[in-house]
């Protein structure tokens, strides 16, 4: 009997535990969707799946790792219905999303691949073209012409309202690019002084009601703005511009996502996750939430706006885009937490910082922390001038997770500054003086014009004197490229670089100089060059013919070519040889006599004109 009671004691304790864990997995604030995948190729992948189950019409690819391009991608793959796949530069390294496309376009669809060929290489464009879909590319000589041709593309009517944002950095673009894709409104790019003509003509013409200039003025100039209202008197204008890409995000939120039946959240560091998730975004008229995944907290912009969501009732679903990695489960848990009840613990602080100061200016300082401590604010810290007078803190922003901040500050130069820090729990030594400098001059710099032997370097006002140890630059992986000459023929207005540069790559350039700043790197794309090459067919007999190529191109095989009989069927080539470095091959098949033959080639970033024509000799 006592046994019979203890087995049922412990089955009854048992359905309780499950009754109970069961009920917590069930709980409606820890739900949440994670889309993600073992890379980015695979987390758009199943952002495509998510959003469209079946087969579809159109498919837009744009590259895994060069996000110009794609900036502006969001709207145009919202307009087509097509969700938008990550492409490798090498087809072999994103087979999966190449996979995707073949399993999930309906026959005959259209790819249309956002950037040049330098970002999503010709052989991409063949392999589709060889599995039978129409191809159409929007890629022009830099990010701005192929932002410009992607908006032609979308033809919206006039008066259509436009999103202005800088085309050097990602995140403001994405934070507004599921309103922008669910609304049709077309995304253009924007250097941070300069705006290029063809934006500008798109603004004329379109005579939008409403631009909306994503950025501060450290992001997008006042003089661009002034530009873009000049563009376009009677459009009412709006800027969002916080000291950081979060509290950027922040405003673009509380402006258009008031009350959101779904919120998604991506890496604010990494555009990938975010660009393929905002047209599920957008389908659902649902906000991107942008977060540090290295940080234990929310960006307090996004932390205010949930707790504002919270405060009025809205409840939305919560959506990941990307692996723990890209945001990690303690970050969305956060966001639940908050959604249910506003309450999130803070850790507790304890222990000594080392305060020091470095690089300041008329607009501010950095403060290094030891060791990092993160979810300061500007409230955290005071300055004072020489007077013992206050002087505001306007944002006091990290980028790594508390070891340095960025204190935003109007200083007059040649001044002195006192600077104190506080936090409970922590001391913070003594006071920090904080000197700033004379007035530096301040560059705008851009590039144009690049080639494999080098670049032009455009410098507002102009900087006389410049050498090549005043430039830096550097490859796609951060290696460091030589430059072998800085030549000016305007008195320092404009540089012209050289370097041995390699076509399709993108490179890094910054400029240096004792009393000038000259804002962050610039980046060069070497464009890719395209061969141009004539096939001529010889000798043909029963056992192949013989190719030849000018110019000469080595390392061609026999999958290199193409041939077929007069009904159209393929023919087996048994080999494709050379035995002077590409300028003849010969070609071994089985062919009939009395028949004819259409043979094509294809090879990257070579085109070979029209099919050629091998006929046979009779017996």
């Amino acid at each position: 009997m006592k046994k019979r009671l203890s087995l049922v004691l412990i089955l009854s304790m048992l359905f309780l535990l499950v009754v109970g864990a069961t009920a917590a997995q069930a709980a409606p604030w820890r739900g949440y969707n994670r889309f993600y995948g073992q890379d980015r190729f695979q987390t758009s992948i199943a952002i495509a799946r998510q959003l469209y189950p079946g087969q579809v019409q159109n498919v837009v690819l744009a590259s895994a790792y060069s996000f110009p391009d794609a900036l502006a991608a969001s709207t145009l793959a919202a307009k087509l219905k097509a969700p938008i796949i990550l492409i490798g530069p090498r087809l072999r390294d994103s087979m999966v999303s190449a996979e995707y496309v073949k399993n999930h376009l309906i026959a005959g669809g259209t790819v249309t691949i956002v950037g040049g060929i330098g970002v999503v290489p010709q052989r991409v464009e063949q392999w589709m073209l060889n599995k039978g879909f129409l191809v159409t590319r929007l890629g022009g000589t830099d990010r701005f012409a192929t932002d410009a041709d992607i908006v032609k593309q979308l033809n919206v009517p006039q008066g259509t309202p436009l999103v202005v944002a800088n085309g050097y950095d990602f995140p403001d673009a994405l934070g507004i690019s599921s309103v922008a894709a669910s609304k049709g409104w077309p995304i253009l790019l924007t250097g941070v002084n300069r705006i290029p003509q063809a934006a500008l003509d798109v603004i004329k013409s379109d005579a939008p009601t409403n631009i909306y200039v994503v950025g501060g003025e450290g992001v997008v100039s006042d003089s661009v703005y002034a530009q873009i209202q000049a563009a376009a008197p009677s459009a009412s204008m709006d800027r969002f511009g916080g000291v950081d890409r979060f509290e950027t995000l922040s405003l673009i939120l509380n402006k258009f996502f008031p009350n959101p039946s779904q919120i998604y959240v991506a890496n604010g560091f990494d555009f990938a996750d975010a660009l393929s998730g905002s047209t599920l975004a957008a389908a659902n008229d649902a906000p991107i939430l942008l977060v540090n995944p290295e940080s234990a907290h929310l960006p307090a912009g996004v932390h205010n706006y949930l707790v504002t969501l919270r405060n009025n009732g809205v409840q939305p679903q919560v959506n990941v885009l990307g692996g723990d990695g890209a945001v990690p489960r303690r970050l969305v848990e956060r966001i639940t937490d908050i959604l249910q009840s506003g309450s999130v613990p803070t850790p507790p602080a304890s222990g000594s910082e080392t305060l020091a100061v470095s690089n300041p200016s008329t607009s501010g300082f950095t403060v290094s922390l030891s060791p990092a401590l993160n979810g300061l604010t500007s409230a955290n810290f005071t300055l004072s001038d020489s007077s013992g007078n206050p002087v505001a803190i306007t944002g006091a922003a990290t980028a790594d997770n508390g070891a340095t901040y960025t204190i935003s500050a109007a200083l007059t130069a040649g001044q002195t500054y006192t600077l104190t820090a506080s936090d409970t729990g922590y001391t913070f030594g003594s006071a920090q003086d904080v000197t700033v400098p004379s007035a530096a001059v301040s560059v705008a710099t851009s590039v144009y014009g690049p080639s494999t032997s080098g670049f032009t370097v455009d410098l507002s006002p102009a900087v006389p004197g410049l050498t090549a140890s005043n430039f830096t630059l550097s490859d796609g992986s951060g290696n460091p490229v030589a430059i072998t000459g800085a030549t000016t023929a305007n008195n320092g207005a404009a540089y012209q670089i050289s370097a041995a540069l390699t076509s399709g790559q993108t490179y890094a350039v910054t400029t240096s100089a004792e009393g000038y700043t000259f804002g962050g790197a610039q980046y060069v794309t070497v464009p890719s060059v395209t061969v141009s090459e004539t096939l001529t067919v010889l000798n043909p007999s029963t056992s192949g013919f013989t190719v030849s190529l000018s110019p000469a191109l080595n390392g061609l095989t026999s999958a290199s070519f193409t041939l077929s009989d007069s009904s159209g069927n393929p023919v087996a080539m048994t080999g494709a040889a050379t035995a002077d470095n590409g300028a003849t091959y010969q070609i071994s098949a089985a062919l009939a006599a009395g028949q004819t033959y259409t043979l094509t080639a294809s090879a990257p970033d070579c085109t070979f004109g029209t099919a050629q024509t091998v006929v046979v000799p009779q017996s």
